[in-house]
C-alpha cells in the first residue's frame, strides 16, 4: 500500500511529532506535576541542540532532564520551530505554572562592557562592534550587570525566540543570561588568586573565562570543528595574555567525548588541567544525571 504521508503536509507533521525523542533523559521519581508552581524550568539553548532541566526550589535539586538535537527540520528551521516541535507533544512543558524560567543563550552575538562606561542607549553599537557587523531586525538585545566584575553583559537572542516564550508563558517570570556570564559566575564562586582559565566545552564551540588575581583578563567564545581547534585557541589565548602554561590551571567543563581526548592532549602543554563537571556518553546510557552543562552546577 502506498504510504500518502508523502505527500500530505498535515501527515509529514504529525509523523515529525510523533517521532521526537530526546537525545538523553534523566528524572528523579519524586517529580510530581501537582509541584510545578514550586519547580524552576531552565534552558540551555544553541544553534545546535537544547536541554532543559526541572530544579526544585525548594531542594534546589534537580529533578529531570532531557536534551534534543536540533535536526528534525530543513536547514531554514529555526531553533523556535524546533523548541516548538518538543513543547507541542511534551507531557509537562505546556503547564504556565512555573516558578520561574531561566533561558541560557550559547551564541556569539555578546560583549562586555565596563560599568562606568555603559549607557543603555548604545548597547546596539557596543554589540555591533564586537561582531563587526550589524544587528538585524531579527535580534533583541538585552543586557545583564555583574557588580562583581564591574561590568555589563550586553547580548542578543533572537526576537522570535524572545517572543515565544513570552507569549507561551505569559505569567512566569523569565530570564535570560548569556553562557559567558554563567562561567563567570562560576570563576567568582571559586575566587583563585592563580591565573586561572575555564573553558566550557561544546559540540561547536568553546567558551573561555580567564581570571588573574580576581580580575577578569578575558571572556570569549571561539567556534570549533575539532579537538585540536580547541587546544589551539587555548594555548593562543593563554600566549596573547603572557599567561605560562607552566603557572597557570586550566579547569574543563562541558563535552569532553568518551575518551576525554582534549583533556589528554591539553595536559601535554598544561601542567594543572583540571576538571569542574564533565559529560561522557555513559552517563545517559547509565541513567545518571548529565553534567555537561555548566548552568545545573549548585548555586546557578
Amino acid at each position: 500500500m502506498m504510504d500518502f504521508t508523502l505527500f500530505n503536509p498535515i501527515r509529514q507533521l504529525e509523523a515529525i511529532i510523533s517521532n521526537i525523542q530526546p537525545k538523553g533523559k534523566f528524572f528523579l521519581p519524586n517529580f510530581d506535576v501537582e509541584k510545578i508552581p514550586t519547580y524552576q524550568l531552565f534552558f540551555e539553548i544553541s544553534s545546535k541542540s537544547f536541554c532543559f532541566w526541572v530544579k526544585d526550589s525548594v531542594t534546589a535539586q534537580i529533578i529531570w532532564v532531557e536534551e534534543y538535537s536540533l535536526s528534525w527540520l530543513d536547514a531554514d528551521s529555526s531553533v523556535v520551530d524546533n523548541i516548538s516541535f518538543v513543547y507541542s507533544s511534551h507531557e509537562f512543558l505546556k503547564s504556565i505554572k512555573w516558578h520561574s524560567i531561566h533561558i541560557q543563550c550559547d551564541s556569539q552575538s555578546f560583549v562586555q562592557v565596563p560599568l562606568p562606561y555603559f549607557r543603555k542607549e548604545f548597547m546596539q553599537k557596543y554589540l555591533q562592534l564586537a561582531k563587526g557587523q550589524l544587528i538585524s531586525n531579527s535580534e533583541q538585545i538585552l543586557s545583564q550587570a555583574d557588580e562583581s566584575f564591574g561590568l555589563v553583559h550586553v547580548f542578543s537572542i533572537e526576537t522570535a525566540l524572545l517572543n515565544w516564550f513570552s507569549q507561551t508563558y505569559p505569567l512566569v517570570e523569565i530570564q535570560y543570561t548569556p553562557i559567558c556570564q554563567i562561567v563567570l559566575e562560576v570563576a567568582k564562586a571559586e575566587a583563585r588568586n592563580e591565573p586561572v582559565m575555564y573553558v566550557y566545552v561544546k559540540e561547536d564551540a568553546i567558551n573561555v573565562v580567564v581570571i588573574k588575581q580576581g580580575k577578569l583578563q578575558l571572556c570569549n567564545r571561539f567556534p570549533i570543528r575539532s579537538t585540536n581547534d580547541a587546544l589551539f585557541y587555548i594555548l593562543a589565548t593563554l600566549s596573547e595574555l603572557s599567561i605560562s602554561p607552566e603557572k597557570s590551571f586550566v579547569k574543563l567543563f562541558g563535552e569532553l567525548g568518551a575518551d576525554g581526548q582534549l583533556l589528554a592532549i591539553l595536559s601535554e602543554y598544561v601542567t594543572n588541567v583540571e576538571l569542574g563537571d564533565f559529560q561522557t556518553v555513559r552517563a545517559w546510557e547509565e541513567g545518571q544525571i548529565p553534567k555537561n552543562y555548566i548552568g545545573m552546577k549548585d548555586g546557578m
